[in-house]
């Protein structure tokens, strides 16, 4: 079965290492359109282009201007903004965009109406299993040693790709209500500047199913292990040397064919915010006035 699951993720990692370094684009995209409060520029950009996306790949930096009613140097600023060099590194970064098909496996892509039963039948098996590994593998003790870290750090910030970014953002949201603050950010700009300003007392959680956003993010790393800041890692493969570096590794599973760690991965958070919570609550009761 390992060998299996080894052999199949390595398979999906070749499929995005096809692409370019900035593989998620289209997230840059709709984070700016999403989260922009004040309706500026780079909004109207980022909007029109979210609309236009898979046309982008065929279109001058002309057209792309005359789409968004602006210049040629406002659309050039703006992929420099993305982190792009210029329009064409752009472009191409679009056409290279992992599509959703890097969700699933063949069986789901070809699969027939009459397929649909076993395929949800093994999809509900695969989450099941990966639920009781995770339970299996898990060890209180260590958590004690995570949650103790989360109460002395200075910062605490989580790390991910795309759905892993909304855990984080979940993480935040439950740890803000016990009065401890949280950075995260589905914007890899606003990521690198988070780690930047971590220390050697902050916590980090990397939220890597399959170790993508190691690969993906070598520079941020490197920041991370130089800072010296306690990292936890929340992962279907341990076993990858990229997470040789990590303080502890949770694992949520062995199985991600057709996005199963998702829903062990959020099992996996909601273990440790329950454990956390419980000291939260013993605190409070120690400290409430008699």
């Amino acid at each position: 079965m390992l060998k299996m699951a080894t052999k199949i993720w390595i398979c999906r990692f070749s499929r995005y290492n096809r692409t370019m370094k900035k593989p998620f684009v289209l997230n840059r995209l709709l984070h700016i359109s999403n989260e922009s409060h004040q309706k500026d520029t780079n909004y109207s950009i980022a909007k029109t282009l979210c609309d236009h996306f898979y046309e982008l790949p065929s279109m001058t930096i002309q057209e792309t201007a005359d789409l968004c009613y602006v210049s040629c140097a406002s659309i050039s600023r703006f992929v420099r903004y993305l982190g792009y060099s210029g329009f064409s590194e752009f472009k191409e970064s679009c056409a290279k965009s992992i599509g959703i098909e890097a969700d699933y496996s063949n069986e789901v892509k070809k699969a027939q109406k009459e397929d649909l039963l076993p395929i949800y039948t093994r999809f509900t098996e695969q989450i099941l299993s990966n639920i009781q590994i995770a339970f299996s593998e898990l060890d209180i003790e260590q958590m004690d040693r995570i949650c103790g870290w989360m109460q002395k750090a200075d910062k605490i910030a989580t790390l991910g790709l795309e759905f892993s970014s909304l855990v984080g953002e979940h993480i935040q949201s439950r740890l803000m209500r016990m009065h401890k603050n949280v950075q995260t950010s589905l914007d890899f700009q606003e990521q690198k500047e988070i780690v930047q300003n971590l220390t050697n007392n902050s916590l980090i959680f990397i939220l890597s199913m399959e170790a993508g956003y190691l690969y993906h993010n070598p520079e941020i790393i490197d920041w991370i292990q130089a800072k010296g800041c306690k990292v936890v890692i929340i992962t279907i493969n341990p076993y990858n040397k990229q997470m040789q570096f990590a303080d502890e590794i949770l694992v949520c599973g062995k199985q991600n064919y057709n996005t199963e760690g998702r829903i062990s991965l959020l099992y996996m958070v909601e273990l440790l915010l329950m454990h956390y919570s419980i000291s939260y609550f013993q605190n409070l009761k120690m400290n409430r006035p008699s």
